[in-house]
């Protein structure tokens, strides 16, 4: 295809598999009976302007931790949820400092990267124990004391992308979410089955956070098509982004366009 030509069909394509609405609600049920216990460790870290802190989380005998950066001044503040993606590790504490400028505190979520081919054997991915590992570590932020609940966002890069678009379709507290190149997405598509209650395009219909969306579309570990499947079907406001020189990879421009969309939101 052209440009030209893969844009207009990503502009209307749904994805493979019309699944019906209960697998994911199913999960917005199972988010709501979650049970967990957290604590956090001071982390030390030369910035007069921001707490430095790990948290830690248990639930269901599992235990996972989380990067906390929070301004050091008094009282409630916005939260950004942060997820990295599948195939790398958390963002460096440097990089998560750039949200505490906007007067954010920074919840990200520390998780094992996996190497493999997620598409040619999703199974080896845990994608569902993931899940749960990122909406335990996005209740247990809700529920830090100097969190403004009014003011949450989520933000994540592939794999990552895909477990913030996760927590803004199952949690009503995300009122502003801003992906890169999300995943996964449209499995049947993809020639993969049975993977229904775990495709994020079954999810997006339950988003009603403002979404601005970023896709590369030479990006082959997160194929453009189920990025389409996830936003063609998202239920709020959104806004699309496309970069078409660019493979699975950091886009600075983008960067740029998610820093404003969270201080302004969609702003067309």
């Amino acid at each position: 295809m052209t440009i030209t030509e893969q844009k207009a069909f990503l502009q209307t394509y749904t994805g493979k598999a019309q699944a019906p609405a209960h697998p994911a609600q199913d999960w917005a049920d199972a988010v709501k009976e979650l049970h967990f216990e957290a604590q956090t460790a001071p982390v030390e870290f030369a910035n007069a302007y921001g707490v430095y802190e790990r948290l830690t989380i248990t639930y269901e005998g599992r235990t996972v931790t989380a990067r906390v950066i929070r301004p050091a001044s008094a009282g409630q503040h916005p939260l950004l949820l942060m997820y990295h993606d599948l195939n790398r590790g958390v963002r460096g504490w440097h990089h998560m400092t750039r949200f505490l400028a906007l007067g954010f505190g920074t919840v990200a979520l520390e998780a094992e990267p996996y190497k493999g081919d997620w598409l040619a054997d999703p199974a080896q991915a845990e994608f569902r124990m993931r899940y749960k590992d990122a909406l335990a570590v996005a209740k247990a932020a809700l529920a830090l004391p100097w969190v403004d609940v009014e003011r949450v966002y989520a933000f994540g890069e592939g794999f990552g992308g895909g477990l913030a678009l996760l927590t803004a379709c199952l949690l009503p507290q995300v009122k502003r979410c801003a992906v890169l190149n999300p995943l996964p997405g449209d499995f049947a598509g993809a020639g993969v089955a049975g993977q229904d209650d775990l495709d994020l395009a079954n999810f997006a219909p339950l988003c009603r956070a403002e979404v601005l969306l970023g896709s590369c579309l030479m990006d082959t570990y997160a194929p453009p098509q189920g990025q389409a499947a996830i936003y063609n079907r998202l239920g709020g406001p959104k806004q699309w982004k496309m970069y078409p020189k660019y493979v699975h990879e950091r886009v600075n421009f983008f960067e740029n366009q998610m820093l404003f969309f969270f201080k302004n939101g969609i702003v067309e």
